[in-house]
């Protein structure tokens, strides 16, 4: 047995080894300001009460250079998944690229984030694969009233917009694009969906398209951005189903493209697939 002396001794040696690993193991401070440091400030970050949601919600919003000092109206950019840890950072820097390349039109970024987006972007599927892998899935009804109702009024009324506007988004937040183009096509006037998740409800979105196209009233006054990666199975089964519907019914009027981008993979097509809608959708003029 261990006397008293040695037991503390021990336990000491055991204190100084953990504080010891401690701070070799933590992050070095900071360095000290330099004279004349100053942040760089991408854009602002708002809570926005919700009754829908019954919370505050965060948007974040990127404004064309010098936008305070220009009596002029942008159009905006709604972006799906637009946290600051989302996609807001580099579709800001596209947004910015207006101004320095005039490739397109200037606009306004409003990143509205999702909190579950698993959730939040799916309408409701009872197929057993769905469930296995999203068993809380649905909230898609939700977010579109929380972006029609109350993101949209919001922006229009604190902003100069000129009543033009497109939305944007990849995977995921492209179903929700692509479905919201059918199932509200009055809700925006451009929509980009970047490698929607098609495959959702055995594909039952693109089963659904021609009819929900077909219905009386469809505007004709839109555009919809269609691509996809090299990603087979009913990725790419779900989005022909889609195409071939806009073939034999698209409303007269409408404005559509669709460019696979089979040298790019789910995780890396975004950018490519951005900025090049960008450029259709927000043409100069």
């Amino acid at each position: 047995m261990r006397s008293p002396k040695v037991a503390a001794y021990l336990t000491v040696i055991a204190a100084i080894m953990i504080s010891t690993a401690s701070c070799r193991n933590s992050p070095p401070p900071p360095p000290p300001p330099l004279e004349g440091e100053v942040d760089i400030i991408l854009g602002e970050s708002i809570p926005l009460e919700s009754e829908i949601y019954g919370e505050s919600r965060t948007i974040n919003v990127y404004l064309p250079m010098g936008y305070a000092e220009r009596n002029e109206r942008f159009p905006v950019l709604y972006l799906i998944d637009g946290g600051v840890h989302q996609d807001f950072i580099p579709v800001a820097g596209m947004a910015a690229l207006a101004t320095l390349s005039g490739q397109y039109r200037e606009f306004i970024l409003v990143g509205v984030q999702t909190n579950n987006r698993h959730y939040e972007l799916t309408s409701k599927s009872e197929v057993e694969y769905d469930l296995k892998n999203i068993p809380n899935n649905g909230g898609a009804d939700n977010f579109r009233r929380h972006l029609i109702k109350e993101v949209k009024p919001f922006i229009e009324d604190r902003y100069q917009t000129s009543g033009e506007d497109a939305v944007i988004g990849e995977s995921l937040a492209g179903l929700f694009i692509a479905e919201t183009f059918l199932r509200a096509p009055e809700s925006f006037d451009h929509y980009v969906a970047v490698s929607p998740s098609l495959w959702w409800r055995d594909m039952g979105l693109g089963r659904e398209a021609a009819g929900l196209l077909q219905r009386d009233g469809f505007p004709a006054d839109r555009s919809l951005y269609l691509t996809i990666a090299d990603e087979g199975g009913t990725m790419i089964e779900g989005m022909e189903r889609l195409v071939k519907a806009l073939e034999n019914n698209a409303p007269e009027g409408l404005d559509w493209w669709y460019e696979p981008m089979l040298d790019e993979e789910h995780h890396t097509i975004y950018n490519p697939a951005a900025l090049h809608a960008l450029r259709l959708v927000f043409a100069p003029r």
